[in-house]
């Protein structure tokens, strides 16, 4: 079975959370990036990072909603909290909580996607070419909407296409113009 965990002051990780909640207070089902490393745990959501210093044992990835992650936190009376992540669960003091993602096996998929908080459809459609392989886009939960900023983008090219045929121009014009445009 794989295991990893991290031990950390309550008060140090509350505080942490609280401000990634109120960097994201409009999307209550942001995802919330839990990364352990050798004596550091890395929180990350779209737009922000944090890097803390704790007890670790392990390295490990798993992702969970930030604020039923801080709901957490918040109830637990001990000064330090220590969480083991096993195979798609988070223990806290006996609270076994299914976690969406864990991930151990290799620390390749460790890497956080860096985006800004407001991303949009160009930024996802970027993530490609700026070397994210497939399993990272999936693990930081951003395939769907990947797939839908293509989709958005193959509609634009189709509306401009409908709009400026009678100029001559094609549809593989119109997409090689965009693709050089936006640099993807």
């Amino acid at each position: 079975m794989n295991l990893s965990s991290f031990t950390i002051r309550k008060s140090v990780l509350l505080k942490k959370l609280r401000e990634l909640s109120k960097l994201s207070p409009w999307n209550k089902g942001s995802v919330l990036e839990l990364t352990i490393t050798d004596g550091k745990l890395t929180l990350v959501i779209p737009g922000a990072k944090y890097l803390l210093d704790c007890e670790t044992k392990s390295t490990a990835k798993a992702t969970i909603g930030l604020s039923y992650f801080l709901d957490i936190i918040k109830t637990q009376k001990e000064i330090k909290i220590k969480c083991i992540i096993t195979d798609n669960t988070l223990e806290i003091k006996g609270l076994f909580i299914n976690i969406q993602t864990t991930f151990f096996e290799t620390d390749s998929i460790l890497r956080s996607i860096k985006m800004p908080l407001n991303y949009s459809d160009w930024h996802l459609l970027k993530l490609e070419k700026e070397g994210y392989t497939e399993d990272e886009i999936y693990f930081n939960k951003l395939n769907s909407e990947v797939y839908y900023a293509k989709k958005a983008l193959t509609s634009n090219i189709l509306k401009t296409f409908h709009l400026l045929k009678i100029y001559g121009l094609t549809k593989k014009d119109i997409k090689e113009i965009i693709y050089k445009k936006i640099d993807l």
